[in-house]
C-alpha cells in the first residue's frame, strides 16, 4: 500500500492487520458438517479397534489352549512372546489414551462428559480449537513424544521376531512415523507438524484413536505371525484340541446344558469317544471306568447336561481319538456353568411408590429371560418402548398395594409389591414465585397470574391448570366484595383495583382451584400487603 517516499500511516497499517487477521479467521472457519464427519469417523475408528481388541483377545486364549494341549515346552518362545507383545501393546495403547485424555482436558479444561464418563469426540464441546492442541502437541512437545514412544514400541515388538523375518514384518506393521510431507509452500514437513500442526480438536482426538487403532493391527498381524511360529507337526495331527464350548453357562433350573465338543483330525471320518464326570476337576485314563460315555459323529459330540439343583457346576472329561498309527490318543478338557433360579426386577422410574391417577413410568428387567411379559391387577397398563411401560392406578387403590408380576416364555420370573400414594397437592404462588409478605404494585403486576406448582422432591412432570380463584381486597380494615377470576390470569378488573390500591392494602387470593389428570383440588391461599 504505500512506497518508500510514501510511508504507511499507523491507521494504513491497523486496516492491513485486521483484513490479515479476517482473512484467517475465514480460512479457519469450520463448518458444522465437517465436525459432524469428524464424530462419524471417530466412532467407527472406535468400533474398528473394539473389534480387534476382541479378535486379539482370541488369539491369546489360543495360545494359552495350546499350552495345554501340546505342553509348554513345545511352544515355549511362541507362548512368551506373545505375553511380551501384550505387554507392549497395552502401555502402548494407555500411552496414547492418556495423552488423549490430556488433550481433551487441555482443550475443555475437563476430560468427562456430563455423566462422567470420558469425553469423545462426539462431545468434546470445542471441537474447531485449534490452538490449544496445536500448543499442546507441537509446543509442548508431546507430538515429538508420542512420536518416539511408537518408534520404541515398533523396534520393541520386532525384536520378536526372527531377524531374517524382520524387514517384511516391519513393512507388515506399518506404523511408520519417520515419513516426511509436503508443505503448501514446497517445503517439508515432520510427522508431528504434518499430523498435529494447527488441527482442530476433533480432528487431533480422531487421529491418536486412529494411532490406537494402527497399534492393535500391529498387534493382530504379530499375533499371526507368532502362531504360525509353531509347526503343525507339534500336533501330530493338523490341529487337535479338546474343548467344550457351551452355548452358555449361566442355566436356569429346568433348562439344559448345552456344550459342543469339537476335536480336527488327519482323519476327519475319525470318530471320537467322550467321556466326562459331574463335580471332577480332571479326568484320567485310570478314572474313564467311573466316567459317561458319549459316541461322537463327524468329529464333533454334543453335550447336554440336565440343570438339576441351583449353584456352580463343573465337569472334566477326555476325548479319545485313534492316531494315524492306529493307537489311542486322548485329550482332557473341563469347564463349569452356573445354574441360577429365574428372577426379574421392576423398578419403578420415578421412586420406589406409584401415584394414583397419573402415569407412572417403569422398567422391567430380566436375567435369562425371552420374550417378558408384565401383569398388573387393577391397574392400567401401557408400553412405551421395549420393556418399559406406562402404570396408572386407579384413585381407589390410594393407601392399598399393587403387585406386578412378570413371565417370560410361560415361567414366572417373580413379582414385586408396590404402595400407592395419593398425589400431593401442589403449592399456588403468584407470578414468578411469591407466596405472600409485603410487594410492591409493580412486582405484582409484572406477572399477573397465579401458578400451581409441585414442590422440588416431586420428580414427575406433572402439570397442573389453575380454573378459577377469587381475590378480596381489605383496606383501612375493610373487606371489600370478592372479585372472580377464571383461570390463572388475574382479571383486567383485579389488575385496576391493584393499581389503584393504598399502601397497606392485603389482597387475598383464595378459592384456587386447579386440576391435572391426577385429579381437582383446591388449594390454600395466598396473602400479600401492599407496599
Amino acid at each position: 500500500m504505500g512506497a518508500t517516499n510514501c510511508p504507511e500511516t499507523p491507521r494504513q497499517k491497523m486496516i492491513q492487520m485486521m483484513y490479515l487477521v479476517y482473512t484467517a479467521m475465514l480460512a479457519l472457519n469450520v463448518s458444522a458438517e465437517i465436525l459432524n464427519a469428524f464424530v462419524v469417523v471417530d466412532d467407527t475408528l472406535v468400533t474398528s479397534t473394539t473389534n480387534a481388541m476382541r479378535q486379539n483377545y482370541n488369539d491369546y486364549n489360543w495360545f494359552e489352549a495350546q499350552k495345554t494341549i501340546l505342553g509348554e515346552a513345545k511352544i515355549h518362545d511362541a507362548y512368551v512372546n506373545a505375553k511380551k507383545l501384550r505387554t507392549e501393546t497395552n502401555e502402548m495403547v494407555k500411552f496414547i489414551e492418556q495423552m488423549r485424555r490430556d488433550l481433551i482436558y487441555a482443550v475443555d479444561k475437563d476430560s468427562l462428559d456430563e455423566k462422567g464418563n470420558p469425553k469423545t469426540v462426539a462431545t468434546i464441546k470445542k471441537k474447531d480449537n485449534f490452538d490449544t492442541p496445536t500448543d499442546f502437541m507441537i509446543n509442548n512437545g508431546n507430538a515429538k513424544k508420542l512420536k518416539e514412544r511408537i518408534k520404541q514400541y515398533k523396534t520393541n515388538i520386532l525384536k520378536l521376531v526372527k531377524e531374517s523375518d524382520r524387514k517384511g514384518m516391519e513393512t507388515a506393521i506399518g506404523l511408520d512415523v519417520d515419513s516426511k510431507f509436503k508443505s503448501e509452500d514446497g517445503g517439508e514437513l515432520s510427522w508431528e507438524d504434518h499430523n498435529f500442526d494447527h488441527i482442530i480438536a476433533a480432528a487431533s482426538v480422531t487421529l491418536l484413536n486412529k494411532l490406537t487403532g494402527e497399534v492393535r493391527n500391529a498387534e493382530s498381524t504379530m499375533l499371526t505371525y507368532l502362531k504360525s511360529s509353531i509347526s503343525a507337526d507339534d500336533f501330530k495331527f493338523d490341529h487337535v484340541e479338546g474343548r467344550a464350548i457351551p452355548k452358555s453357562q449361566v442355566v436356569f433350573t429346568g433348562d439344559s446344558y448345552e456344550a459342543d465338543i469339537i476335536v480336527a483330525a488327519y482323519d476327519t471320518k475319525v470318530n471320537p469317544e467322550v467321556y466326562y464326570k459331574m463335580g471332577a476337576d480332571t479326568l484320567t485314563q485310570d478314572g474313564i471306568g467311573g466316567a459317561t460315555k458319549l459316541e461322537g459323529e463327524n468329529g464333533v459330540v454334543k453335550l447336554k447336561l440336565g440343570a438339576g439343583g441351583v449353584g456352580d457346576q463343573k465337569f472334566a472329561g477326555l476325548i479319545k481319538v485313534i492316531g494315524p498309527d492306529g493307537t489311542p490318543k486322548y485329550y482332557g478338557f473341563k469347564d463349569k456353568f452356573t445354574v441360577l433360579k429365574p428372577s426379574a426386577t421392576i423398578a419403578a422410574d420415578k421412586m420406589n411408590v406409584l401415584y394414583a391417577g397419573i402415569n407412572n413410568p417403569i422398567s422391567v428387567s430380566g436375567v435369562g429371560a425371552g420374550k417378558i411379559s408384565v401383569s398388573f391387577p387393577g391397574c392400567n397398563l401401557s408400553s412405551t418402548g421395549t420393556n418399559t411401560y406406562n402404570v396408572t392406578v386407579p384413585a381407589s387403590q390410594i393407601g392399598k398395594t399393587v403387585t406386578a408380576s412378570v413371565s417370560s416364555d410361560g415361567k414366572n420370573m417373580g413379582s414385586t409389591t408396590f404402595r400407592v400414594k395419593k398425589v400431593p397437592d401442589p403449592r399456588a404462588v403468584l407470578g414468578a414465585n411469591i407466596r405472600g409478605g409485603k410487594r410492591a404494585k409493580a412486582e405484582i403486576l409484572a406477572n399477573p397470574m397465579i401458578r400451581a406448582v409441585m414442590g422440588e422432591d416431586f420428580v414427575y412432570d406433572l402439570k397442573w391448570n389453575v380454573n378459577s380463584f377469587r381475590v378480596v381486597f381489605v383496606s383501612k380494615n375493610m373487606e371489600e366484595p370478592p372479585m372472580a377470576c377464571q383461570g390463572g390470569s388475574l382479571s383486567e378488573q383485579v389488575k385496576a383495583k391493584i393499581q389503584k390500591s393504598s399502601s397497606g392494602t392485603v389482597i387475598y387470593f383464595e378459592d384456587i382451584k386447579v386440576s391435572s389428570e391426577a385429579g381437582s383440588r383446591t388449594l390454600d391461599g395466598i396473602s400479600v400487603r401492599i407496599r
